[in-house]
């Protein structure tokens, strides 16, 4: 299929905050039940259509918060249109780590 735009979004947040569970809900509509680690990075797309009626692919980068994996996550987002920061409500230093993502996506 052919697309209009085409966009790279990252997902980025510590370790089990729920990027990938927002990956398959937002891509497969799917609730997952498993819940293991990613292991450096993940990836799907999905082609979403505008008001105008433009096809746009995005290709959607999950990325894995284990600070082992963070030197290898870094050259991932280095070219990205945009970034979702993904936190967990029920554990606030997730919350309060947001500044280190934050910080990260500026570099």
């Amino acid at each position: 299929m052919d697309t209009d735009y085409l966009f790279k979004i990252i997902l980025m947040g510590d370790c089990n905050v729920g990027k990938t569970s927002f990956l398959y809900k937002l891509v497969e509509n799917y609730n997952t039940k498993v819940y293991e680690p990613t292991i450096g990075v993940d990836f799907n797309s999905k082609i979403i259509e505008d008001s105008n009626n433009n096809k746009i692919k995005l290709h959607i980068w999950d990325t894995a918060g284990q600070e082992k994996f963070r030197s290898i996550v870094e050259t991932y987002y280095r070219d990205a249109a945009g970034v979702i920061l993904i936190y967990d409500i029920t554990k606030k230093s997730s919350f309060d780590n947001l500044e280190y993502w934050i910080k990260e996506i500026k570099l």
